[in-house]
């Protein structure tokens, strides 16, 4: 078993939007190519993009659904910017940025009263929609520089997602969050365990790192050290909105689970990611299944915190819930002391192999439509 929750996790993640609009580039960049060539990726500018493309670009996952207490205000940080996020007696999630607009405290620490957020330092109050409705004592006129900026906050299959965009009042933009990518395990009714790790790196680092299929066999005890490379790939293929997808087909290593408990020495790993930070990894053999799905939360430049949700259509009862727990956190260890290590500043690397072409495709989208760095102490987002 622990071969296959953890092997799972070290290969994911995510990317581009809109299909249709990229499908003569994709046709270039996935056919009529010699073996031997990297793969081109195709220039586009993050201004092409839609008002709806970039929204659905800014989802991140700040927690799960029991982090959230009723009427419980709570920090989440995203890209070193702070936000107060609760959830209402309705079971509605409301957020706001963590800042006072009157002395900028911090509106997380305060609580809620009548529905209203009501900030601890002078007691002013917010409604769910950011806007000052009650100063102790004093009467005023309403205006917009008294308000407080709202984004939007949804859950979605245990996890608790903000999005970081305020659109364009002039765009027609779907902010329910239907379009956040949605497991088929779901559907499956697999069983499921949630973890959560913080790493001192570039949340980059991890979602590249999960992707990584040759990483396996040395970081992790459970790899094929005598194979690490998998007998057969199927390059990246767009498979969604922002989704990109690569089969391998693996030898199970001689100490793993997957070999000891069910004699299973051929395996079919998918490994995918969906943009900015989702990546897949699932394991099949035989009629079973193993997935490992993530999300790398950019808590700042140099932290982040690892949404980790493993599923498994077997060993579906609490000695399997266990088991899983316990094999993927020390997986999550076992990547912690290699990512932790890795300097951004020189995370691309001089050369790829043959084996690179997924989280190279990763990469080269996240830099053009997500984060990047200029130099060590520039930092870029798309404009």
């Amino acid at each position: 078993m622990k071969f296959i929750i953890t092997n799972v996790f070290t290969i994911i993640i995510t990317i581009i939007p809109s299909v249709n609009s990229y499908l003569h580039i994709l046709t270039k960049m996935f056919s009529s190519r010699q073996p031997s060539k990297l793969l081109e990726f195709p220039k586009l500018n993050y201004k092409e993009l839609t008002e709806q493309n970039k929204y659905d670009l800014q989802w991140y996952v700040i927690g799960k659904k029991t982090d959230f207490l009723t009427n419980k205000p709570k920090k989440v940080r995203v890209w070193n910017r702070n936000y107060a996020v609760w959830k209402n007696e309705n079971g509605s999630y409301i957020g706001f940025d963590d800042v006072c607009p009157h002395k900028a405290a911090s509106l997380s620490a305060g609580k809620i009263v009548n529905n209203n957020i009501a900030c601890p330092y002078h007691g002013y109050e917010f409604n769910d929609q950011g806007t000052l409705v009650n100063v102790p004592g004093i009467c005023f006129q309403p205006s917009p520089i008294y308000d407080v900026s709202k984004y939007t906050v949804v859950e979605k299959n245990g996890w608790v997602y903000i999005n970081t965009m305020i659109p364009s009042k002039n765009e027609s933009v779907i902010t329910s969050g239907e379009y956040i990518y949605e497991e088929p395990e779901i559907a499956s009714n697999c069983s499921v365990v949630f973890l959560d790790m913080e790493y001192n790196c570039y949340s980059r680092i991890l979602s590249e790192n999960s992707l990584d299929i040759m990483h396996i066999a040395f970081v992790h005890s459970f790899g094929n050290a005598h194979h690490p490379n998998p007998i057969k790939e199927e390059p990246p293929k767009l498979v969604g909105p922002n989704h990109y997808k690569s089969t391998y087909y693996y030898e199970s290593g001689e100490k793993s689970m997957v070999r000891k408990a069910f004699g299973v020495t051929n395996l079919k790993i998918e490994n995918e990611f969906i943009l900015p930070h989702t990546t897949i990894a699932r394991v099949i053999f035989d009629d079973y299944v193993s997935t490992v799905m993530t999300f790398a939360l950019p808590i700042g430049d140099n932290k982040s915190k690892l949404f980790v949700k493993t599923y498994r259509n077997f060993w579906e009862n609490q000695l399997g819930d266990a088991i899983t727990r316990n094999t993927m956190y020390n997986t999550m260890l076992e990547d912690k002391l290699v990512v932790e290590g890795i300097d951004r500043r020189f995370m691309d690397g001089k050369f790829n192999m043959k084996f690179d072409k997924l989280q190279n495709t990763y990469k080269s989208f996240y830099k053009r439509f997500i984060h990047k760095f200029d130099n060590d102490n520039d930092t870029s987002y798309p404009e």
